[in-house]
């Protein structure tokens, strides 16, 4: 599957990746190398799913591990506008409100 990346710096420092189409096994390398590209560069690093059509548990386990990353950088990581297919999983997983 696809994912198209872009990605700003928002006027608090921190950098907000808008990810549109699919995070899985494929898509992983892409947005792990982008996310902790950002945590290098930023104060700390917000998701925009409000793109993202598909996420499997390899996609969970992205979030998860950028969540980390940015926990051990002791910077911010949030996830924002997740789409209806996103917000779903991450209810079901008990996620919804570890990112927000």
């Amino acid at each position: 599957m696809e994912l198209a990346l872009s990605r700003e710096t928002t006027d608090s420092g921190t950098v907000r990746l808008r990810l549109v189409g699919a995070i899985d096994l494929s898509t992983k390398p892409s947005v792990l190398d982008a996310g902790v590209q950002a945590l290098d560069e930023a104060n700390g690093l917000v998701l925009n799913l409000a793109g993202v059509s598909f996420m499997d548990s390899a996609g969970i386990g992205t979030l998860v591990e950028l969540s980390r990353e940015a926990e051990d950088r002791e910077k911010s990581f949030a996830i924002e506008e997740p789409s209806p297919r996103v917000a779903r999983i991450l209810t079901v997983t008990g996620l919804q409100d570890a990112w927000s």
